[in-house]
């Protein structure tokens, strides 16, 4: 449980500032949230109160901004936690943390830089068998993260030195996000390693909390980077006008995402593993938005493949259901020819009584004209027999 420290940004409101512990300035207020962190030493709450606050800084381990630190390998959960619920695209109320113009503008083009990190050192624990993890956990509620633009390699939370981490209502863009996306503009070419969320690792702890419900990223060249995650859930959470939604380096147990959307991305999700290691996936009621590509990103490495692609074929395993609407890009299936073969995929949009024009790899449909059951065999139709029929 822990104490709970209230700090308020420069422009919060006067009765805000009354009961907070801290007051930011509004010029390098990610020192105000670290020396917050600091306090905590036997875990609590940092709340923050509805206002703008401002990173300027990222000199912490792995050029980060806001950071937890060793606690003298003590472990401790930190919960990180917006005053107000941000509601919609058009009104900004709530709390804002911003990464301005003149911060990126100083950014070296060939570092990663981080706005929440953690203590990449662990303590060191006994038996030699025990594996011991981060000692942070830190959970994530209630708050916008906002960059500039995509232009450096800026990721918004990265769960990596984390032991555990839940994120809860909270969507990290770009300042221009909602004005290109709902004027219908052409987004600016992100870079390679703008990243709104990388997972936890795999913990291999039951006890552990890992998990996304309602998270948002848009206007970045990856919006989430699941990283050989342990038993992740991701619930509601949106990838929008990305070059990538969602990359999936696969681990060694199930990542499962419930009703989550990959709007006007310009790649549908990548799965990789490390060779040998099989990816394990259960995505249900996957809602895809192709309308209109020129208002989706373009991919600065120049890669115009749409499909879902797995860089080692045959790699993944599991089912994906999932709805398509509109054909950017030609987009009419999920898959690559010849990708995601262990995987049962389901259009959600395939009509029983009429034949898929464009069907998954081993989707079967039965034809009344012939009382059959048909397979597709990612080139053909074939009965039980296996001969083609149409």
């Amino acid at each position: 449980m822990g104490i709970k420290i209230t700090v308020a940004a420069g422009n919060s409101a006067a009765e805000d500032k009354k009961r907070a512990d801290f007051i930011c300035s509004g010029s390098h207020d990610e020192a105000v949230i670290n020396q917050a962190i600091s306090l905590l030493t036997k875990g609590g709450t940092l709340q923050l109160l509805d206002g703008d606050y401002f990173i300027e800084d990222f000199s912490n381990e792995g050029n980060s901004a806001i950071y937890a630190g060793y606690n003298d390998g003590n472990a401790r959960v930190v919960n990180i936690i917006g005053d107000t619920e941000n509601k919609s695209y058009n009104t900004c109320f709530g709390v804002v943390l911003h990464v301005p113009q003149k911060t990126m503008q100083a950014m070296d083009e060939s570092l990663s830089y981080r706005v929440f990190y953690g203590c990449s050192a662990k303590p060191d624990m006994a038996p030699d068998w025990f594996t011991y993890t981060h000692v942070n956990n830190v959970n994530f509620e209630n708050f916008y993260i906002k960059f500039f633009d995509a232009s450096r390699k800026v990721i918004g939370i990265d769960c990596s030195n984390f032991g555990s981490s839940m994120i809860k209502q909270v969507g990290i863009y770009t300042d221009r996000y909602f004005p290109d996306r709902f004027l219908h503009l052409k987004p600016a070419t992100p870079v390679p390693g703008s990243i709104g969320v990388i997972s936890n690792p795999s913990s291999n702890d039951e006890m552990s909390r890992i998990g996304m419900d309602t998270v948002c990223a848009g206007g970045l060249h990856t919006a989430f980077y699941i990283n050989e995650t342990d038993k992740l859930i991701m619930r509601t959470c949106t990838a929008a006008r990305c070059c990538y939604g969602y990359i999936f380096k696969g681990g060694l147990k199930t990542l499962t995402l419930l009703n989550c959307s990959d709007e006007g991305n310009t790649h549908l999700p990548l799965f990789t593993v490390k060779p040998g290691r099989p990816g394990h996936i259960s995505n249900i009621d996957f809602n895809i938005e192709r309308f209109n590509a020129d208002y989706i990103p373009d991919d600065p490495e120049g890669n115009n493949e749409p499909h879902a692609v797995e860089e080692f074929p045959d790699s993944w395993f599991g089912f994906i259901s999932y709805t398509l609407q509109g054909e950017a890009y030609g987009l009419k299936r999920f898959w690559k020819e010849g990708h995601g073969r262990n995987i049962t995929t389901v259009n959600q949009n395939h009509s029983r009584s009429v034949l898929p024009e464009y069907p998954e790899y081993l989707e079967t449909f039965f034809d009344p004209e012939t009382n059959k059951t048909l397979t597709y065999n990612g080139k053909n139709w074939v009965d039980a027999m296996g001969n083609t029929v149409k």
